[in-house]
């Protein structure tokens, strides 16, 4: 598995006209700066681009700042934006993918980098593991991570209980990439099959009522005395059919052109606003300098009569369209309704058809008819149906046996137990390097089951299991798949000593080819950065000097992620 590594950050808030840059060493990074000088929202808006959003609010930020990864897989280079719920992949400048759905930029993400594997979620549906569980064994959160649970990421509980295990696992190696692909199936094999045998047994209690209830009607009819009954409902339901056919139609259609209009409309409004501002702008630069620098394109115009009347001009024309829209859209409302008319107009026609087969012939009704012909011909067609069921949950009880040999062979090979092995031998040694007392149980200790201590060998425990798994993890390169990102390790107010081997473990163990992203609030010898970055300003990380480089790099990716996202909805 290929290497992810950050090279870049850049954020973008258009609220406050202000944004932040910053480059990653390809290996040692540390940022340095007390409370609220911005060290964890750098760190937690790098996976917040990913789609991948960490436990713990950012105070006063603002959530709606455009913000972009530049990072690279191996030897290819990508560039990940994300806008509120718009996510988007680069591949240069080429649009990978873009799009406002979770369980879709999963998918998009993971075929990226490389990372196939396959979840189940809380509704046993298969699903691609998310960014979050990327990041999750590689990442720690000041605010999720020194705890006994997984709280890393807010998005963890969409995946059931296993997601984390497998995940461990498939890092670690304990069981082959190509075991959960096949365990996942397997289990999608299994649950199928349980719906299909719940399915058969409502079908049987039906046919059971069915012979209880019909059997004993001694009515015996034609139904030639209802031909024209029939001929009638079967005339009605299809004209009814059709007409409904064609009014939804034209409901959904309508209802998408109404949100599309109005979109426009709030854009246009949007654009009407800022050229009222840009106007106003331009009137104070010109009246104290007779002249005003476009920030887009830096050609200066005078102030001439001819130059504002353009800008008017621009903001009629923007008027012109405004009106265009609402008219557009009150028709199209007016539309919606004449179709919401005829569609009551159909369920009144509908009950037309239900009151037919209502009307008593004499002292018989329509079923009485069917009852007289017994219960035999609704029992064969019970039958069929039942036998149809039984028969796909012999094919889904095929595959999941299929699916089970097959997992048997490839875990024939693996030795599951090495893994496990290096990583309880690993946790052994790094705890006492954190001066943490051993456990009892690390011989058996499982993958995925963090320390509890608290108090102050808590935290301590807690980097050396983070440690032992990236010694488990890393690969033949002494790399890891993700970079090593850690928010603040001195927790519960470590003293010197405590500190310097928390350190110490982390420059230690480390990978060596790995990259690390570690931040701190005083430097510390053991940790011997590439890149220092030294944070100074309290909640005061956005600059507004750095806002026209980097919009002028985001903003384009954005709106090219738009108008790709507008063609695939079409």
């Amino acid at each position: 598995m290929q290497s992810l590594r950050f090279r870049r950050i850049s954020i973008c808030s258009e609220k406050e006209q202000k944004a932040y840059s910053q480059s990653f060493h390809p290996r040692k990074n540390l940022f340095l700066g007390g409370n609220s000088t911005g060290k964890s929202t750098i760190v937690k808006s790098l996976f917040r681009a990913f789609d991948a959003e960490p436990t713990g609010d950012l105070r006063g930020w603002d959530y709606s700042a455009i913000v972009a990864v530049d990072f690279s897989v191996g030897e290819t280079e990508y560039t990940t934006v994300r806008r509120a719920d718009l996510r988007a992949l680069f591949r240069g400048q080429q649009l990978v993918g873009a799009t406002t759905s979770s369980a879709r930029w999963n998918e998009i993400f993971a075929s990226a980098i490389g990372f196939p594997l396959q979840l189940m979620d809380r509704e046993d549906n298969v699903r691609s593991a998310s960014p979050s569980m990327f990041f999750l064994p590689f990442y720690i959160n000041q605010d999720g991570s020194f705890f006994g649970n997984w709280d890393t990421f807010k998005s963890l509980k969409q995946f059931d209980a296993s997601a984390i295990p497998h995940t461990l696992e498939y890092f670690a190696q304990v069981r082959p990439f190509k075991y959960f692909e096949l365990k996942a199936r397997e289990r999608t094999a299994k649950s199928r099959y349980a719906e299909l045998e719940i399915e058969v047994s409502t079908l049987q209690r039906t046919r059971l009522r069915l012979r209880r209830s019909v059997k004993a009607s001694r009515v015996k009819l034609s139904t030639a005395g209802f031909e024209k009954e029939v001929h009638e409902l079967a005339k009605l339901a299809t004209e009814l059919g059709a007409r409904q056919d064609k009014v939804r139609s034209d409901i959904v259609e309508g209802q998408a052109l109404a949100r599309e209009l109005g979109d426009q409309i709030r854009l246009s409004e949007a654009a009407l606003r800022e050229h009222e501002a840009d106007f106003k702008s331009i009137g104070l630069a010109t009246a104290d300098q007779g002249t005003f620098r476009c920030p887009t394109c830096h050609v200066e115009h005078d102030a001439s009569f001819h130059t504002f009347l353009d800008l008017a001009e621009d903001a009629r024309e923007l008027y012109r369209l405004k009106e265009r829209l609402q008219q557009n859209l009150a028709a199209v409302v007016e539309r919606l309704a004449r179709s919401r008319r005829e569609s009551t107009a159909l369920r009144q026609q509908y009950t037309e058809i239900s009151n037919i087969l209502a009307v008593k012939k004499g002292r018989l009704t329509f079923e009485d008819v069917v009852k007289s012909h017994g219960a035999d011909p609704a029992e064969s067609a019970l039958d069929a149906e039942i036998a149809s069921v039984q028969k796909a949950a012999a094919g889904a009880t095929e595959l999941a046996r299929d699916l089970k040999i097959e997992l048997d062979g490839v875990m024939k090979d693996h030795d599951a137990s090495a893994p496990l092995a290096v990583f309880r031998e690993t946790f052994k040694e790094l705890l006492v390097v954190a001066d943490v007392v051993g456990f009892t149980n690390l011989d058996s200790w499982k993958l995925n089951k963090r320390p509890t201590d608290s108090g102050s060998p808590g935290p301590r425990s807690v980097v050396a299991y983070y440690g032992s798994l990236w010694t488990v993890m890393k690969n033949s390169d002494s790399n890891l798949p993700s970079p090593v990102v850690i928010d603040s390790p001195n927790q519960n107010a470590q003293d010197r000593k405590h500190l310097e081997r928390v350190m110490g473990l982390l420059a230690g163990k480390t990978p060596a080819n790995a990259q690390v992203i570690l931040c701190a609030e005083d430097p510390n010898d053991s940790f011997q950065p590439d890149l220092t970055v030294e944070l100074v300003r309290e909640r005061a990380l956005l600059e507004s000097s750095q806002l026209d480089e980097v919009a002028a790099r985001l903003l384009p990716l954005v709106q090219h992620a738009i108008d790709g996202l507008a063609q695939v909805r079409i």
